[in-house]
């Protein structure tokens, strides 16, 4: 993995670097004893949570609903299914095990039309469902597991419906893990040291994973190379701790919004985790870049045109893919004058990348500062290691920013307001 902050060098000068870095020494000594994050460290050692007795676990488990199930319904909002969601669908189904069920989400939003689809695509067919909650106190999952307890359990016996649920909750603590022991439901721990967006190497994401067919153990390994690499000091972390500061001293010189841009749809997903990684972390005390996400070439044919020509105010991260995880040659074609034979024998690779870097170059010339991260392929320990960079990158960029990286006391906000509503009587 590798970050070029070359294209951003014309619009933050050397001298202005090094100025902001003095700036905010005091903030970047506080990184050598992990900022000011006390009791929330859990996921900075993977292994912690994934060592071999948990994978062993984990994968028994995953194994058992990959034969037995046709569709597995995970039950989660925010943290406890991005992780997830990001690796299922950058991977899958090229770098994952053939077969396995279909992965549905639920409690994503509390629309009544999304569930009535979603029980429709459940209806008769083997069905198994992971309900993740740390506090089990957000209405939305709440709301989705009654709903799919009382599902289950009008079809299969409750003791049968009881072995189909299977539950990730804080052991020893909270509602969840109660209702767990008083009806049966397996259970895998949910850690109290780490939050929701930082637990993806943690049951949290590591079951829905693997029964999705990708390798939880190749996963880990990029995220202990990571792990290794960063707490020795060593390349990544100063990488990690440029990015930071590039894009927090861009934030102080009047730029805004920061996009992350990819030129393989499959990272659609992981782009929603890194939105909600950045925006959850950093948006508090009125500062921060504003994440964005855009997925190219299709959104050069609409947001492109506000990236090259809008308000200069933006940053761009391009998450870069050096071999594909597939390709294919242009046919030639004599029955028809097409206009495109100048692409005869190319292949969709060497198209794509002419793209990604005549991107980079208007984009970057006609005035939006822009970083490259590359990752040689794309597979389980890429991502891995990945994932663990911009955990690193997160807690850096929120310690300069002078925030707390792992609460989130906004979203309490709209919260309150709701229970009032609803616990008002009619």
């Amino acid at each position: 993995m590798r970050l070029d902050r070359n294209y951003a060098k014309p619009y933050l000068s050397p001298q202005e670097y090094e100025t902001y870095i003095e700036k905010h020494r005091a903030e970047l000594e506080k990184l050598k004893n992990g900022g000011h994050a006390d009791g929330m460290l859990g996921w900075l050692h993977p292994e912690d949570w994934a060592d071999e007795a948990m994978c062993t676990r984990i994968e028994e488990l995953a194994g058992e609903i990959r034969e037995k199930a046709q569709v597995f319904v995970v039950v989660g909002l925010g943290g406890s299914n991005q992780g997830a969601r990001a690796l299922i669908e950058a991977l899958c189904p090229q770098d994952a095990m053939p077969g396995g069920p279909e992965i549905l989400y639920a409690a994503l939003n509390l629309s009544a039309s999304y569930y009535e689809t979603l029980l429709k695509r459940i209806d008769g067919r083997s069905v198994y469902v992971n309900v993740i909650a740390k506090n089990f106190q957000t209405l939305e999952p709440g709301l989705t597991f009654r709903m799919l307890r009382h599902y289950m359990e009008s079809r299969y016996s409750k003791e049968e419906a009881a072995r189909r649920i299977i539950t990730t909750v804080t052991v020893g603590d909270g509602m969840l893990h109660r209702i767990s022991e008083e009806n049966g439901y397996r259970y895998l721990p949910f850690p109290e040291d780490v939050g929701g967006r930082y637990s993806v190497f943690t049951p949290v994401g590591l079951l829905p994973v693997a029964v999705a067919g990708i390798h939880i153990r190749e996963l880990i390994q990029g995220a202990v190379k990571a792990e290794r690499a960063c707490l020795a000091g060593g390349e990544l972390l100063e990488d990690a701790k440029s990015y930071a500061v590039t894009r927090n001293a861009l934030l102080e010189k009047g730029y805004g919004i920061e996009v992350l841009s990819f030129f393989e749809p499959q990272l659609e997903a992981f782009g929603r985790w890194w939105r909600q990684l950045f925006a959850e972390s950093e948006g508090k005390q009125n500062t921060a870049l504003f994440p964005a996400v855009c997925s190219f070439t299709e959104d050069l044919h609409s947001v492109g045109q506000y990236l090259q020509q809008g308000k200069r105010q933006m940053i761009e991260t391009f998450l870069h893919i050096a071999t594909p995880p597939c390709d294919r040659k242009v046919d030639p074609e004599p029955q028809m004058d097409d206009g495109f034979d100048y692409l005869d024998g190319r292949t969709f690779h060497e198209i794509n990348e002419c793209a990604y870097r005549a991107t980079v170059k208007a984009h970057s010339e006609g005035g939006v500062p822009c970083m490259i991260v590359e990752l040689d392929g794309l597979d389980a320990r890429s991502l891995g290691e990945l994932m663990y960079f911009y955990f690193i990158v997160c807690v850096c960029s929120s310690v300069l920013l002078g925030v707390d990286p792992f609460d989130q006391p906004g979203v309490e906000n709209y919260k309150t307001e709701m229970f009032r509503l609803l616990k008002t009587k009619k």
